[in-house]
């Protein structure tokens, strides 16, 4: 049976409601047009009401009753801390935590049906099925709302998941039909629905996608998660699509390769498999994304490019990297931001080429007293301009990329996916460019992140639009530039701001002197950078 709380009846719990019509009345004064009021008074009542003895079939209509205005105020919630920088800042750590809770909170509601159901209470035995799918759902919904928000599920939730599956499959309900109306279009489920959308989301790696990215795969499971089956039995081993294994018995999410564990199930991935191969191919074909009820929002090629991409999480075995990877336990200098990355690797403040600027008198004193201009204020510039260099712990490397990780202790700015990021380990003279490819923030408060490094070392420059339609001379901003790399066929790169790229742009660069360069091709863009192919024109 699935483990639940102890939630002791209290006959003084403050109800705001005890029965589904008393719950409908109550619903009706809630101020669902301020959802942080709204989900304040949600949890508060939820929570009383699963202190209070009631019998098994009023408290499951209640709770049935609950569903559509818990859904609304969560998902508005969520807007407020998905799709923000890490870490959380406390007010969205705060909304964060309260989500959680009041998806908890309906769980554990359901975990009481549940106790009903097992000891056969009056009315109660026929919706171990509707029960134990809604147990699944809630505890998928905290595990996807943990992934919206680029944090780390708790071990708990998996065992949770798998434990409330195994009790399914004991009480013989896991492939009984129910009805979810709050699904957008697909109302048929079933519990071994409900633990298969949970299970197939945390396959796919959601700290490594974007919120549009979660947010469809979450529309595809929605519909598809019914087509990957649970067997007891290992699945024929020569088959072509391998099957995933998963313990009920312990705390993880299914994977592939040796099972081990004491309660096996084998997980068929197969139909999925033909599913994602025939709408690929013909996505490939030029058949629209709509036509094959992929949604309207789904457009070419980020359509095609994300079902390769789960085809791969859930179909194939996980192909050896590419380059061996060091698993090592150095330290690395660290900063993010254009102008931080430019003074850090050019080793000085930022001046206007060609600027010339009169001493000030505090300098004339220093000539006279010292023979020299103090270099005390630039050295302390870093500081005064917030571009200080963050330490984080090195994990794992590769010619390819990084895993880092930023200590809770340690001060740091923000980060966020696909971020420009300047990093330097400790082994090493010069900086690196690598792009934030993924983000999560642990249960402790720890900053993991993995870095894709940016072919070619990189130089600090000056860039300023020039053309007819500019007024005036345009003062210099930073850049940087990256060196080709003959050995790969690549020539040099420019990386600029976001926003400065058009097919053809003459700007100018000041390296050793001004430079006229022509924009050719966007090689790839960032959230705060583009990397762009240049020509370099006569002066």
């Amino acid at each position: 049976m699935s483990e639940t709380p102890q939630l002791d009846s209290d006959a003084n719990a403050a109800l705001q409601f005890d029965d589904p019509d008393s719950c409908k009345l109550w619903l009706e004064n809630i101020p669902l047009a301020n959802v942080v009021v709204a989900q304040r008074q949600l949890l508060a009542a939820v929570g009383e009401f699963n202190r209070a003895s009631l019998k098994g079939a009023v408290r499951l209509a209640t709770l049935e009753t609950l569903r559509e205005a818990v859904k609304f105020v969560q998902i508005e919630q969520a807007r407020r801390f998905t799709n923000r920088a890490l870490p959380m800042i406390q007010a969205e750590a705060t909304v964060f935590e309260h989500t959680i809770e009041l998806w908890d909170a309906m769980r554990l509601g359901y975990l009481r049906c549940f106790e009903a159901c097992v000891a056969g209470e009056p009315g109660m035995r026929g919706q171990a099925a509707l029960v134990c799918q809604r147990i699944l759902a809630y505890l998928g919904l905290r595990m996807f709302h943990h992934y919206r928000a680029y944090r780390q599920v708790p071990v708990s939730d998996w065992r949770a998941l798998n434990d409330m599956y195994a009790s399914a499959e004991r009480l013989e309900v896991t492939d009984v039909a129910v009805k979810d109306y709050l699904n957008r279009d697909i109302t048929d489920t079933s519990p071994r629905i409900a633990y298969m959308r949970a299970t197939l989301m945390g396959l796919v790696n959601p700290n490594e996608l974007s919120q549009r990215q979660i947010t469809f795969v979450a529309y595809l499971l929605e519909r598809w998660a019914g087509k990957v089956d649970v067997a007891r039995s290992p699945i024929d081993e020569g088959a072509e699509i391998p099957p995933l294994w998963v313990d009920l018995a312990g705390a993880r999410c299914a994977e592939r390769g040796k099972p081990e564990g004491g309660e096996l199930r084998y997980l068929d991935s197969r139909p999925l498999a033909k599913s994602l191969r025939n709408r690929i191919a013909l996505l490939r074909k030029g058949e629209s994304p709509s036509k094959l009820a992929l949604g309207k929002d789904c457009v070419q090629p980020s359509c095609e490019q994300l079902l390769v991409f789960l085809y791969r999480q859930w179909c194939r075995p996980r192909t050896p990297r590419a380059h061996d990877r060091k698993h090592i336990s150095d330290v690395a200098q660290a900063c993010n931001d254009m102008a931080a990355i430019h003074y850090h690797i050019a080793g000085k403040v930022f001046r206007q080429p060609g600027e010339r600027r009169e001493l000030s008198e505090k300098e004339h004193d220093q000539i006279a007293t010292f023979g020299r201009v103090s270099t005390r204020d630039e050295d302390n510039y870093g500081v005064v301009a917030g571009f200080l260099l963050e330490h984080w712990q090195l994990e794992d490397q590769s010619v390819q990329g990084l895993e880092m990780v930023r200590r809770a202790g340690n001060p740091g700015k923000r980060f966020a996916h696909g971020q420009l990021v300047g990093v330097r380990p400790e082994d090493s003279k010069n900086f690196m460019l690598a792009q934030v490819r993924w983000l999560m923030q642990g249960e402790e408060g720890d900053l993991h992140t993995g870095l894709r490094l940016l072919a070619g070392v990189p130089a600090a420059v000056a860039v300023r639009p020039v053309g007819v339609n500019i007024s005036g001379r345009e003062q210099y901003t930073q850049a940087l530039t990256l060196s080709g790399e003959s050995t790969l066929g690549m020539p040099p790169t420019l990386v600029l701001p976001a926003g400065w790229f058009k097919p053809g742009r003459v700007i100018e660069a000041f390296i050793e002197k001004p430079a006229r360069l022509r924009l050719d091709a966007m090689i790839e863009r960032g959230i705060d950078f583009e990397r762009v192919g240049f020509e370099q024109l006569p002066n």
